[in-house]
């Protein structure tokens, strides 16, 4: 299962969290004018990204069972804050957080047991602990629940709540929630295949910056599923779902600007530059052999018509979109 969290948390995304942990709705328990005094300090060394002086002062209070504190120790291992990843240890704290009533915790907790990350792996506990973050109000743990319950595994199986789950999280904003339906109603599975439906879903999803429902939504324009087919539209959401590290989407983005180059009286500098940077990406990022030769093949045609001068500046782009976490 992916996160609600794509890639796990972000930088941006965390002070988001911290924020509305700060209030009484987010929280499950009435601690949090309690919690949130004694980690000020520690929260603002970590503003400054004094990052080993601020995880020192959050594990004080930690061991003093605060909730918010532990939650945030959490995040230090799960997001590498001055220190390598290590989500066995964030799991382990957001064991302890959890266990204190934080609901963001309880959903963390869930992927630990689904993923078998620092605790025995169980289908039951990720689903009992998503379902727990949901009546806590973490609506991003419904679909989790949700798909849970429509899958043949050690719960139970209840399609009718799992969808309901779903459909809830997907009109309240989660876009892996809305990504999940529109493949669902476009694939035809655990709901009957409904082209309208999966539009919709997938519309929304992308519009969110979801880059696998971008890809998939180009193909609606692409193959002119259930419309006229528009080439324009197509490459606008591969592009997107390019740009999303949708790697899936890399060789198709560059063969529709090449092909566009070859067709085209004006801007051809940067058809051909996007041409031969989709391509190069796709050149590195895929790994079956087939897709890589047709990247190569393509590269060819495109560095016959490329000035040698544009290859330093263009190869740089296209290292650092491979490496940049996204945004």
């Amino acid at each position: 299962m992916t996160s609600i969290l794509t890639g796990r948390l972000y930088t941006g995304l965390f002070f988001a969290l911290l924020s509305a942990f700060f209030t009484r709705l987010a929280l499950a328990n009435d601690y949090v004018d309690d919690w949130a005094a004694p980690i000020e300090p520690a929260r603002q060394l970590l503003l400054k990204k004094q990052y080993p002086e601020a995880l020192e002062l959050f594990k004080q209070q930690a061991t003093l069972g605060n909730g918010l504190a532990q939650f945030n120790v959490a995040l230090f291992y799960d997001l590498g804050w001055g220190m390598p990843v290590n989500r066995n240890q964030a799991c382990r704290w957001f064991q302890q957080a959890a266990d204190s009533n934080m609901p963001g915790a309880m959903q963390q907790l869930g992927e630990c047991y689904l993923n078998g990350t620092g605790l025995e792996q169980s289908t039951k506990l990720a689903f009992d602990w998503f379902i727990k973050a949901y009546q806590q109000g973490v609506i991003g743990a419904a679909c989790q629940a949700g798909e849970l319950l429509m899958m043949n595994n050690e719960i139970k199986q209840d399609l009718t709540t799992g969808l309901r789950l779903c459909i809830e999280a997907g009109q309240q904003g989660v876009i892996n929630a809305q990504s999940k339906l529109g493949k669902w109603y476009f694939n035809g599975t655990y709901l009957k295949q409904d082209y309208q439906q999966a539009f919709n879903w997938l519309h929304q999803a992308a519009g969110a910056k979801s880059a696998e429902s971008a890809h998939l939504l180009a193909q609606f324009y692409a193959q002119g599923i259930g419309m006229d087919p528009d080439h324009k539209q197509a490459l606008y959401f591969y592009e997107m779902a390019a740009a999303g590290k949708y790697s899936k989407a890399y060789l198709t983005t560059a063969a529709l600007y090449w092909q566009q180059f070859t067709q085209a009286e004006q801007q051809q500098s940067e058809l051909l530059a996007k041409s031969y940077l989709w391509a190069k990406a796709a050149f590195i990022a895929l790994s079956d052999e087939g897709n890589q030769m047709l990247a190569q093949q393509l590269l060819l045609k495109i560095q016959i018509e490329m000035p040698p001068a544009w290859k330093k500046e263009l190869d740089q782009k296209v290292q650092q979109h491979l490496t940049k976490p996204l945004d």
